[in-house]
């Protein structure tokens, strides 16, 4: 028996084994393609259950693929949308931006960013968007996912609000306290020095009533020797004139009258006696000046706004610190102090003479006291540096005058020359100043007489307060 060959098979068997193998290769196909549509329905149907909005774009930014979360984010449907450009439904300062992120996801391969987008009814919500490039035959096409952040972010506005709300309120609430505080230590400041002023107002009155009533005193005896000199004068004569008439008729007295005559020079008595009254007559003089300006100097402040001389005042004052000045004049430790006046001619102002007297007074001390602190710096050292105080009077114009106190003491150091008007602040040693003379001072220039009071000054060089006054005042 005969049997075929086995590497030569028959043309019927070599067809059916390739029919079977088509046949499996075609089952294999079947079941991948089976395979591949279960997965592709899997991940679509995931795809669409996403909360978050996929998508897929070309090149050009048009739109390719949604999900429905598209339409439950924003509102529009997906298939009218496809085929549209992402940027449409961006708002218009957010679409360069969308640009800008398809650049850098080709940079990078991958981007994110926060887009403010449109829905279907007009309102704004804010997308976070993950952008992916994919290189393809037809360029660089994108996916990805945008996740509406909307509430987040107005979250995140409302705690920024209330975080500035809070700060605000903060700030506000501070401030209120901080100028409460501020308020309160005005107020504590300003009792502090209305109580010192109205006990130097108090001890002032209590002065003005003291030096009224001394002057009131000290006047009457004065008036009493000024109104008899001249008679003690006439008499004097009378009887100078009887005595040389007895000697030209009697050359040869009696000898008690002769004893008495050679124990007695009368021509000195002829030639001192009327030096004496005259001399007399200039102290009587002199005290009725001085108790003159005491009088005008006790004026009470209750007598308001007159006429005032500025000269006047200034010279009374000058009349009541003469003490002082004579005081450091006869000090051979001290150089001589010498006051010069320079007086423009002023016409009256309209002034509290007690008050202008008091604000002058105390410029004057402070002249006075910073020259006799210069002095006692020449102590130890050889510079002996005469004193001098000046005082110049001019009227500016038809509405205002000047009055210029300048010395050539210590002089004021510029540090500290913003606080001289402050209440309290003194740079004299404790118990040698109050710290409220040149504060009352301003005071009474500025808020009782509406005028203004300056200082210039030079360590070392001295110092010029100029105080400037109204003509009228405005009642």
């Amino acid at each position: 028996m005969a049997y075929p060959s086995e590497d030569k098979p028959d043309p019927e068997r070599r067809q059916a084994s390739a029919d079977a193998q088509n046949e499996l290769h075609t089952q294999i196909q079947y079941r991948l393609i089976e395979k591949i549509s279960a997965s592709e329905r899997r991940y679509r149907g995931l795809i669409e259950n996403l909360r978050e909005i996929v998508f897929e774009c070309d090149p050009s930014g048009i739109l390719t693929f949604l999900n429905r979360a598209w339409k439950v984010t924003l509102g529009y449907d997906v298939k009218p949308t496809i085929g549209r450009s992402l940027e449409e439904f961006l708002v218009l300062e957010d679409r360069e931006l969308w640009s800008e992120a398809r650049s850098a996801a080709i940079e990078s391969s991958s981007y994110a960013e926060e887009l403010r987008f449109q829905d279907s009814d007009g309102n704004l919500v804010w997308l976070e968007l993950s952008l992916v490039a994919q290189s393809g035959d037809d360029g660089v096409s994108f996916s990805g996912s945008l996740v509406d952040v909307t509430g987040r972010k107005k979250s995140a506005e409302m705690l920024r609000s209330l975080n500035a709300t809070l700060e605000e309120r903060v700030d506000r609430r501070t401030h209120d306290l901080t100028r409460a505080n501020q308020e309160l230590k005005t107020t504590l400041s300003n009792l502090k020095i209305a109580q010192t002023q109205l006990l130097q107002s108090e001890k002032m009155s209590g002065l003005g009533q003291l030096v009224a009533g001394i002057a009131h005193e000290i006047n009457n005896p004065t008036n009493f020797i000024y109104g008899n000199i001249s008679y003690l004068e006439q008499y004097f004569a009378e009887l100078s004139g009887l005595v040389r008439l007895y000697q030209e008729n009697y050359p040869k007295p009696a000898p008690d009258i002769a004893c008495a005559l050679d124990s007695t020079d009368l021509e000195f008595l002829y030639k001192d006696c009327p030096e004496v009254l005259r001399s007399v007559q200039a102290g009587a003089r002199r005290i009725r000046t001085i108790v003159r300006s005491l009088q005008q100097f006790a004026r009470r402040d209750t007598e308001g706004f007159s006429s005032v001389s500025v000269r006047d005042e200034i010279e009374n004052v000058l009349q009541i610190l003469s003490h002082r000045l004579r005081a450091i004049n006869n000090d051979s430790r001290k150089p001589k102090l010498k006051v010069r006046r320079t007086y423009g001619n002023l016409p009256k102002i309209d002034a509290n003479a007690g008050q202008l007297n008091q604000a002058l007074m105390n410029v004057l001390i402070n002249a006075i006291d910073a020259v006799e602190a210069r002095g006692r710096s020449q102590i130890e050292s050889a510079e002996r540096i005469s004193g001098c105080i000046g005082i110049a009077t001019q009227a500016l114009d038809d509405r205002q005058v000047e009055i210029a106190i300048s010395d050539n003491g210590v002089g004021i150091p510029v540090e500290i020359q913003s606080r001289i008007f402050d209440p309290f602040f003194t740079t004299k040693p404790v118990g040698k100043g109050t710290g409220m003379g040149m504060s009352i001072a301003y005071q009474i220039v500025t808020e009782r007489h509406n005028g203004s009071l300056n200082c210039r000054s030079e360590e070392g060089c001295g110092t010029t307060f100029a105080i400037r006054l109204p003509i009228r005042q405005r009642h």
